[in-house]
């Protein structure tokens, strides 16, 4: 078992969701201009998007490039989307909301 691809795939993981978290973000608050108190709504749509990102990201290195051990991958990657979905919605809310604004 390589647990040096686990973690390397959990910190993508984590790497993506957090990116993709804060794209959307700043993409509602900067041309949609939705309010404040839709944090939660928001959110949702944030994490929907940063799973199908994930998603298709996971599907692009465990089926075209053919990566050994897909499964340690896969695991490592969906426990750092997981984690980035968590750490957002209570560590970095403050932030998030900052580039809402």
């Amino acid at each position: 078992m390589d647990f040096g691809l686990l973690i390397k795939a959990g910190f993508l993981g984590f790497a993506l969701s957090l990116g993709v978290l804060m794209l959307v973000f700043y993409i509602v608050g900067s041309f949609l201009r939705v309010w404040q108190k839709n944090f939660v709504r928001v959110f949702i749509l944030a994490a929907v998007v940063s799973f199908v990102v994930v998603d298709l990201f996971l599907y692009y290195k465990i089926r075209v490039s053919q990566i050994p051990d897909a499964q340690l991958f896969l695991t490592g990657c969906v426990g750092g989307w997981l984690g980035g979905i968590f750490s957002g919605l209570t560590h970095m809310k403050r932030f998030l909301i900052s580039l809402h604004n």
